[in-house]
């Protein structure tokens, strides 16, 4: 029997993700930032997806169908909706950044090289459905999904049948988002995308009847939990995007947006209260209506709300559904999953397709343990093989040790579930205030989660059923608060983990090792990454960590490093590992007038040696950075495409992040976008930009996604298109 080969992508902007399906199971779900070292990975280079597919021995040919988490074909209804709040060129200026936006998630992959007749638009909150339903052992799920929003939709409730598939039973329209509502709350407070889990874990300290009146008055709750925007703010100019509701709504009621490194005052805990508060009403009665309407034992909680675990933890207090299951691929990187598994089922719907069930979350690249002593020499230490890693980190822990721990392949998610993960024990005193300020280097009133045996759950926490992916909270018991502070927040509740053999069985014996010793069942658990960090992918990554910080110890495999003493500690900057996929040729580093990151890129190239025998140009007027090569200057597009095509490589280092090269049209018509197209024509083939970021983007692959490439340029990705010698 021919195997069906289904890749899920989300080829763009934030939390960019590939995942393949063989037969209905995944071989990989590949994270854009895991890769590009940029948290949330907001791209539009899908090199990512050729390389998972190099290794599993897949040619994109192969490839049955190719599924987006998003659909076009929805573009007439989000219009319809934005002619009901906007007017004049504020429904102009959103009319085009819809007719462009949305298919150019569909377009990205066509310009790949993939078939136009082998590309599936899936709806995007029918990915996030279906990436925790056929995720799933059940055969009747209810399900809800809430983000900021997908083409039109913000939420969506369904119910969930092995026979029927997915019925969509409600949704909520644009511009109405719970999702951005949040988002809102959190950039008011001062922190930015993604950040979003600051705000619940600050709510805590808050009072939410402060509050709670002006709020909700902003997002209106019905008695069923759907919710809708003020309809006092429409008056044909507020697009209720989050920078407008901060300065029109949260600064003209609650005084001026909190600077990042300002003091967090009450009257900050008590708006994110208040927006947590309004948050978990939503999520109670949506979950209350869905148990009404379709009788389901089970629930299972999708979109980028569903990481708020303190929600998840009050539904499965109130005890609505028997079984509550949140699983970690809930983001939008979790949807090219959905949209994967959403089109196998379709396309197999004669009664043969296979229903896979996610037993464990270790579907992310494999460590590079054959680079192992390699970065380790780089890094200027030694380590030594261990005949028992697991017993050895136990008797670390035990001894009150930081320990970095990392095997196998990686998590998928942002929650560290044992195989890329910082460790501590969490009874040692000031263990939380070490590892936040030594390792993390973040606030200190952030909990940490533990990782709990399976069966010692009921022992700390007044809960018995499985929790494996610590995005449910659950409340510990009144004797353990005060022991184990560490991983309790100020409300008594931790996100916990729940481990046994069968989820990761390495782990679990580690934990058993730490239990021999120490009689708790138990350890601290928090990602191994520095702050505003991805979670470490490579060997490099984490010894580089281990080597600056606090951390005691790490493990890698059966590797064992402690001893820094002769360490040599370098900066990870995402541009740092982003250009060596740069050639090594003479190179023209081209500065534009508002890129603010010439010097920065310019000395981490140096230090990398790859403008060693480089020129710099700058365009326009502006401050001549430090270079010891030649520094040009050019005051016209015409003496830049002079200058330039002299040069076998042109590097151009540009403003705008680098989601925003295919996804934004006034960027992709630019003058720096024309002039590159003209170089490239011209046979500059090895011409890349390079995003405030650092990510560095092959021009070729990302210049011609909305329009046809000309003769004699090579297709973008062509090389791996190449056929492989066998």
């Amino acid at each position: 029997m021919v195997a069906v080969i289904v890749l899920g992508a989300k080829g763009g902007e934030h939390d960019a993700c590939f995942a393949l399906v063989k037969d209905g199971e995944p071989l990989f779900v590949y994270e854009q930032e895991r890769f590009n070292r940029v948290k949330h990975g907001m791209s539009s280079d899908v090199s990512v997806l050729f390389e998972g597919l190099s290794e599993y021995g897949i040619a994109p040919g192969d490839i049955d169908l190719v599924a987006t988490c998003g659909d076009q074909g929805l573009v007439p209804e989000r219009l319809r909706q934005a002619r009901a709040y906007l007017t004049g060129a504020a429904l102009e200026r959103a009319t085009e950044n819809v007719k462009w936006r949305h298919p150019t998630f569909h377009r990205v992959l066509a310009a790949a090289g993939f078939e136009e007749d082998r590309i599936v638009d899936v709806r995007h909150h029918v990915s996030h459905v279906a990436s925790v339903f056929y995720a799933s052992p059940f055969d009747d799920a209810a399900v809800l999904s809430l983000d900021c929003s997908g083409e039109a939709d913000t939420a969506m409730l369904a119910h969930c049948t092995r026979r029927g598939g997915i019925d969509i039973l409600e949704t909520i329209g644009l511009p109405h988002s719970l999702g951005r509502f949040y988002e809102a709350v959190t950039h008011w407070l001062g922190w930015g995308f993604g950040e979003e889990g600051k705000t619940m874990a600050l709510a805590a300290y808050g009072d939410p009847e402060r509050y709670a009146t002006d709020l909700s008055d902003l997002l209106r709750i019905d008695d069923d939990g759907l919710f809708e925007f003020d309809a006092g703010l429409t008056d044909g100019t507020f697009s209720y995007s989050t920078q407008e509701l901060v300065t029109r709504v949260f600064e003209e009621r609650f005084g001026p947006c909190r600077k990042r490194d300002d003091d967090l005052e009450q009257h900050h805990k008590d708006v994110a209260a208040a927006g947590q508060y309004l948050c978990e009403r939503v999520m109670l009665k949506l979950a209350t209506t869905l148990k009404k309407r379709t009788g389901s034992n089970t629930l299972l909680v999708a979109g980028g709300v569903a990481l708020n675990s303190v929600g998840n933890g009050l539904i499965r207090k109130e005890g609505i559904f028997p079984r509550i299951t949140v699983y970690p691929q809930v983001t939008d990187a979790g949807a090219a999953l959905g949209a994967a598994l959403y089109t196998y089922h379709q396309r197999e719907q004669s009664g043969a397709q296979r229903y896979w069930e996610m037993r464990h979350p270790f579907l992310g690249r494999e460590i590079d343990l054959d680079q192992v002593q390699e970065a380790a020499a780089a890094a200027g230490i030694v380590g030594v093989r261990c005949d028992d890693p697991a017993a050895f980190a136990a008797e670390r822990l035990a001894a009150g040790q930081i320990v970095g721990w990392v095997q196998g392949r990686s998590e998928i998610g942002p929650r560290a579930l044992g195989n890329r993960s910082i460790l501590g024990n969490p009874a040692t005193p000031g263990i939380k205030t070490r590892i936040n300020a030594e390792v993390k280097h973040r606030e200190n009133w952030r909990p940490f989660a533990p990782s709990v045996l399976e069966e010692d759950l009921s022992t700390y926490f007044e809960a018995s059923e499985s929790l494996p992916y610590m995005t449910v909270v659950a409340p510990l018991r009144e004797e353990w608060r005060e022991k184990l502070a560490s991983i309790s927040h100020i409300d008594g509740t931790a996100r916990v983990g729940t481990v046994d053999e069968s989820f990761n069985p390495l782990f679990s014996r580690l934990i058993r090792e730490f239990k021999q010793r120490t009689g708790m069942g138990m350890v601290l658990n928090t990602s191994f990454n520095d702050k505003g960090e991805p979670i470490v992918q490579t060997c490099e990554q984490a010894l580089r960590l281990f080597v600056s910080s606090g951390m005691d110890v790490l493990v890698i495999g059966d590797w064992v490093f402690e001893d820094k003493s002769g360490a040599r500690v370098s900066d990870l900057d995402p541009l740092r590992l982003n250009c060596r996929r740069l050639p090594d040729r003479p190179t023209l580093l081209v500065a534009l007038q508002d890129a603010g990151q010439v010097q920065r890129a310019i000395d981490v190239l140096g230090r990398a040696q790859v403008v060693s025998t480089s020129a710099v140009c700058l365009v326009g007027e502006g401050e001549t950075p430090r270079f010891a090569g030649e520094v040009l200057r050019v005051d016209s597009q015409d003496g830049l495409l002079e200058t330039a095509v002299k040069w076998p490589q042109v590097v151009f280092l540009v403003p705008w992040s680098a989601d925003k090269f295919v996804f934004d049209p006034t960027v992709y018509h630019s003058g720096t976008a024309e002039i590159s197209r003209r170089l490239i024509e011209a046979g500059t083939q090895d011409l890349y930009w390079v995003d405030p970021s650092g990510q560095v983007v092959s021009g070729r692959d990302v210049l011609y996604v909305h329009h046809a490439q000309p003769s004699g340029v090579p297709a973008a990705y062509a090389r791996y298109w190449q056929p492989t010698e066998k």
